[in-house]
Formats: C-alpha cells, structure tokens, sequence
C-alpha cells in the first residue's frame, strides 16, 4: 500500500472524495497509489495541494526515504 492510499484511508476519504478536496483528478491518484506513476516526481504543488487536503506534510507521502528526508531538512 503507498503512502498517500495509507493517508487517504486514514483520513477517512475515497479517491473522488480527495480528488475533490486537492483538485488532482481521480485518475492521476489512482497511479500513484498504485505505483504505475511514482509520487516522489510529482510537482511540488501537486505534492503540496494533497499534504493540505489531508492534513499532512508533504514528505509523508513521499515513498523514497532518502527523498523524504531530504525534503523535511529543507521545510
């Protein structure tokens, strides 16, 4: 399970329902909970706009380690 599905489920919503709340589209989610597109190269305000829907900091969707770490010294 990724990060961001882990997250969402946690936060109680469906993908419509995050969809809604971040503006990225359904499909766009769907790839990256299920790995066909990889999170940790989305645009940092897609990145951003997720974080905010729900109610998280943007390295904890992130799926490389290294990666997340990095983000978090530089936020």
């Amino acid at each position: 399970m990724s990060n961001l599905q882990e997250k969402r489920l946690a936060a109680g919503m469906s993908q419509s329902q995050l969809a809604k709340a971040s503006g990225v589209p359904v499909g766009v989610l769907q790839h990256y909970e299920q790995g066909s597109r990889n999170i940790d190269g989305a645009k940092l305000e897609t990145l951003a706009d997720l974080a905010t829907a729900l109610g998280c900091k943007i390295p904890e969707l992130l799926e490389s380690p290294e990666l997340a770490e990095k983000v978090r010294r530089y936020s």
